[in-house]
């Protein structure tokens, strides 16, 4: 028996909410820091279920976010950059690799 196929398209109000590379955070703050005139906020989110682990990012942002254990709900755009390459050699084919690691970064939409 074939069983409906779900809507996977978000509804119409949803796309215009949402904008390309933004992301909705909702946790409690962990710890916030000061550095130059950027806040630096580690926010732990919920887990998913019981047997997983909550998550833990960071938000930059330019005012505070919340205080230690307060919850939030923050949009933040996504960004990233690459690293510097590295060589990494496959310990079953010996074939050497270069490996490029990229790290995001979240900066508080404001």
């Amino acid at each position: 028996m074939n069983a409906p196929v779900a809507n996977l398209q978000p509804a119409a109000a949803t796309r215009q909410a949402v904008q390309p590379m933004h992301v909705l955070i909702k946790g409690r703050v962990q710890t916030s820091r000061s550095h130059n005139g950027t806040r630096y906020t580690h926010i732990l989110t919920p887990a998913e279920d019981a047997y997983s682990r909550p998550q833990l990012v960071e938000v930059r942002s330019k005012r505070q976010l919340g205080m230690k254990d307060e919850e939030v709900s923050v949009t933040a755009k996504l960004g990233g950059y690459a690293r510097k390459p590295f060589i990494s050699v496959d310990k079953e084919t010996g074939e050497r690799l270069s490996i490029t690691p990229v790290d995001m970064t979240l900066d508080a939409v404001e």
